[in-house]
């Protein structure tokens, strides 16, 4: 009972009793021998007989032995499982090594090799932190992340699994053009997508499934994007807009609140009576964790931020209120309504009341890029100076009109 398989991959297996080595009952074991590409293996299949019964060219015990069929039977089967794993790596077009082949018979469970599988392990991995660690916008991101990719690998290999090993930096750069020209992201979107690659990768890379990352010296830099936030005067039209529905108000009166204290969607809508607490001098401030970095956020309360929350309090209390807030695609929407109706001709969308605390209400008003930082919860000062920027850029821009009046 062997087998042999000729050609570039040459293989043989066979079984054979090991009579050096014999047991207290006369019996010796039964080795499996593999020999591939020059190199061979025994392997040991918990089986044994005695010399007098192994039938040595034919592999197998004499049909004499008490036990001849059990034994043959379960030796027929390691045979069928090495041609099985046998034809499995062949067919994944890997190099593999005996070692290799000899794992995957004794069950030993190889690291996954496709790009797939890779993918669906860190889309079932996301799910399951979700809330814990990570937002639900997060785990979306790398959601599209792989529907994108698994588009992208119809357009270049017919939809076929790959080998993660042969993500290379020319896939990467054949996605980012897929992404830019066929997807229609800007080059910023494509950037957090390759990141969501980058991060699929990293099991492969660390289980050396893929020799060495293929980010390494990829720079993904992202661009420097203007930040759009309302003037004091759009802020106004808003707090002054009368006649609309309670769903509109309440969207208006969230946005403004969103203004006053640079809470984004994410933490505006998990608001309660727990962030907020009160000061040895009776004023207040909201105090949490920001949903999507867990760095602690500390933002004194402006006096319009409380008289928004009374609003919404049974109570006289305002950190008795209570409020529904709808989700953000819901919530845009009316943004993009109110913003109409207040007459304000600049895009609408919830992070923009974060951008106009930071913008309008705090640095344009002396406050330090250090406390505001602080206050939106940001991990480095840097990702603050963005908007330290483009305080400096209105302030420049507003000095033009200063400098004709006394050139």
């Amino acid at each position: 009972m062997n087998t042999s398989t000729k050609g570039a991959n040459e293989i043989y297996f066979s079984f054979m009793l090991k009579a050096s080595k014999t047991y207290h009952n006369g019996e010796s074991p039964i080795v499996f021998r593999v020999i591939y590409r020059a190199q061979r293996k025994d392997v040991f299949t918990g089986l044994a007989c005695t010399p007098e019964n192994w039938m040595k060219n034919e592999k197998m015990v004499n049909l004499q032995h008490p036990a001849a069929s059990t034994i043959n039977h379960q030796l027929h089967k390691i045979l069928s499982n090495a041609e099985h794993h046998f034809q499995r790596l062949k067919f994944m077009g890997e190099e593999f090594t005996l070692d290799d082949l000899v794992d995957e018979m004794k069950g030993k469970t190889p690291p996954p090799q496709s790009l797939q599988d890779y993918m669906e392990i860190k889309h079932k991995e996301l799910a399951n932190r979700i809330g814990i660690d990570i937002t639900k916008s997060t785990w979306f991101k790398y959601k599209r992340c792989i529907l994108y990719l698994n588009e992208f690998l119809v357009v270049k290999n017919g939809g076929k699994n790959i080998p993660v090993s042969k993500v290379n930096i020319e896939f990467i750069n054949g996605f980012y053009q897929f992404l830019r020209k066929e997807k229609k992201n800007s080059h910023n979107s494509t950037s957090a997508l390759l990141g969501c690659l980058k991060s699929i990768l990293i099991p492969a890379v660390k289980k050396r499934v893929i020799k060495e990352s293929p980010f390494e010296g990829y720079t993904m830099r992202r661009e420097q994007v203007d930040r759009e936030f309302l003037e004091l005067h759009e802020i106004k039209a808003l707090e002054e807009l009368n006649g609309l529905s309670p769903s509109l108000e309440l969207k208006r009166d969230a946005f403004l609140f969103a203004c006053f204290t640079g809470l984004p969607y994410s933490d505006l809508k998990k608001l309660n009576r727990s962030h907020i607490q009160q000061d040895n001098d009776g004023s207040f401030y909201i105090k949490h964790p920001r949903t999507k970095t867990n760095v602690l956020s500390i933002v004194p309360l402006l006096p319009k931020a409380e008289d928004i929350l009374k609003k919404y309090s049974a109570t006289a209390d305002f950190r008795d209120f209570k409020w529904k807030i709808p989700c953000n695609q819901k919530f845009n929407i009316g943004l993009k309504e109110i913003g109409l109706l207040a007459g304000i001709h600049k895009p609408m969308f919830s992070h923009l009341g974060r951008h106009t605390f930071a913008t309008t209400v705090t640095l344009s008003n002396g406050v330090s890029l250090e406390s505001v930082a602080k206050m939106l919860g940001h991990s480095s000062i840097k990702h603050t100076q963005i908007y330290a920027k483009v305080v400096a850029s209105k302030v420049k821009a507003e000095m033009l009109g200063v400098r004709r009046l006394f050139s």
